[in-house]
């Protein structure tokens, strides 16, 4: 009989299968992809998409509208100069036009790109001819701020990029 000896082997069995190392290394891979597709249902489930809206025909119509008022001011030939002021509390306008026609009540909107709870409307106060002031919060995030100016009852506005907490020129046309 050919059989052999315990003892010849030294008579060491191999250890169980759990208490070696490659078959939980191999099992760890597809757990952590298990674990990471978790997560991410999670998050898809429990965050907010800003960017999806349900009145997505009204937004596209006021696009339209929005690009009619941009051209009304490029007729008007209206331009406005900002300077902001005491570390981005003030802003001081300048507004010019070719007809020099009174515009009423003028609003500044001031959208944050990436977040929109910080964004505020404001009424321009005038200060003298042609001039205006806007005061703003003290807790304005600094950064860069998409500005727009528009008069509702004369149907115009105008858009650009300011930052309130640099104080220079910015003009918009």
């Amino acid at each position: 009989m050919n059989s052999v000896d315990p003892a010849s082997t030294g008579g060491a069995k191999p250890p169980p299968w759990y208490r070696q190392f490659w078959p939980w290394f191999l099992i760890s891979l597809p757990g952590s992809v298990v674990v990471a597709s978790i997560i991410t249902i999670n998050l898809a489930i429990t965050s907010n998409d800003g960017l999806v809206t349900e009145d997505y025909y009204k937004k596209g119509l006021a696009i339209h509208r929005d690009a009619d008022a941009l051209l009304k001011a490029r007729q008007l030939g209206i331009e406005a100069e900002f300077m902001a002021e005491e570390n981005g509390r003030k802003l001081l306008m300048t507004l010019n036009s070719r007809a020099n026609q009174a515009f009423g009540e003028l609003r500044i909107d001031l959208r944050h790109p990436t977040r929109s709870r910080l964004d505020l409307s404001r009424v321009a106060v005038p200060i003298g001819p042609n001039r205006y002031r806007v005061d703003l919060p003290e807790d304005l995030a600094e950064g860069d701020w998409i500005i727009q100016l528009s008069a509702p009852e004369a149907g115009w506005r105008l858009r650009g990029r300011i930052q309130p907490h640099r104080n220079g020129k910015v003009v918009l046309r």
